[in-house]
């Protein structure tokens, strides 16, 4: 069953959030805004679906574009931002991205369409990306549906054009091949640049794993105050975090405890994940949204469990003012897009 268009982000979310601390969005609504590495970006988000020609071309596969989407795209690139058209396939372990020149020189008056290759999803996950031809009749030249894993999308995004000037599939599959290569070299907090291509046609490539510094005092306050044990399940074992509240990559965070929580490594990824959640008046928070996404991309294995914590109380410090404010705990819902 397809993923309904409101929770597309959950796509964007996952496959961004490990690639740069620097990274947040600011309209979860399709197109997707969000910040990365001080750049703004427009993301397209669709699923890669059936194109209704099983006769002729089984294989063949689109996404579909609204008119009033495009413009909406074009809108935003005249204000900065950087656009981008993302086609998913159903449990989001690789993506398809369509040159955004191609897409604007699409001439239909409702719905257009972009296409892309079934096959592309297992070639990508076996070789780090797969291309499927397309011939540009409004821009006069070739261009290509590019699929790649969805670990890759923060090196896509920042260097979007550079990716649709690549001549053909080889190039494009040694380019994932070397980012790869650097991605296991260099985890969160490896910035730098390489040139990439033959000759005369050599492209500049960066990437930006931006990790930001955790304050050691911080964490010393948050871990002394909750006695180095889970608020929600009470464990200690070496397994407990200094979790913030709002997130420490969002500027002018607040250092104090009062914007932390004690979180063993299982609640602080579940409360990250924007999952189960800490909120006011010490209840937490399950996310219907977000356990409706798990479930309708097959990863809702042992929810029902997770599930039954919605809604009870979760431990704070006895001195009160070291208690989370409940101001802060509900900025971290809104930023993980939780209602209370």
């Amino acid at each position: 069953m397809p993923l309904s268009s409101n929770l597309m982000y959950h796509f964007v979310k996952d496959a961004l959030r490990t690639y740069s601390d620097d990274f947040i969005i600011f309209d979860f609504r399709n197109p997707v805004q969000i910040g990365l590495n001080g750049h703004k970006y427009s993301i397209h988000v669709s699923y890669v679906h059936d194109s209704g020609n099983k006769r002729t071309n089984p294989e063949e596969r689109r996404i579909q574009i609204g008119r009033n989407r495009i413009d909406q795209q074009q809108h935003h690139l005249k204000d900065s931002f950087r656009t981008a058209f993302l086609g998913f396939f159903q449990n989001g372990d690789v993506f398809v991205a369509w040159d955004p020149e191609h897409v604007y020189s699409l001439k239909g008056e409702t719905v257009m369409s972009v296409y892309a290759r079934e096959s592309q999803r297992l070639k990508a996950i076996k070789n780090n990306s797969a291309v499927h031809p397309i011939q540009s009749l409004h821009l006069g030249a070739n261009t290509f549906a590019i699929a790649l894993q969805s670990q890759t999308l923060g090196f896509y995004l920042e260097n979007i054009e550079g990716f649709h000037r690549l001549p053909n599939a080889k190039s494009i599959a040694d380019l994932s091949g070397k980012f790869k290569q650097i991605s296991s070299d260099n985890q969160i907090g490896g910035i730098g640049n390489f040139t990439f291509g033959e000759d005369d046609k050599r492209e500049k490539f960066v990437f930006e794993r931006k990790s930001f510094p955790r304050d050691p005092l911080f964490k010393y306050q948050v871990m002394n105050a909750y006695k180095q044990a889970c608020c929600v399940c009470n464990r200690q074992l070496g397994l407990v975090q200094a979790a913030h509240i709002i997130p420490h990559s969002i500027p002018d965070s607040p250092k104090d405890v009062r914007n932390g929580l004690a979180l063993c490594v299982e609640h602080h990824k579940l409360y990250d994940d924007g999952l189960l959640l800490p909120g006011p008046n010490r209840k937490l928070i399950f996310n219907r949204t977000r356990a409706k996404y798990l479930s309708e991309t097959n990863q809702d294995e042992g929810l029902g469990e997770i599930e039954s914590l919605g809604n009870r109380e979760y431990s704070v410090p006895e001195d009160t003012s070291q208690r989370p404010l409940d101001e802060y705990l509900t900025t971290g819902l809104r930023l993980r897009q939780v209602r209370c």
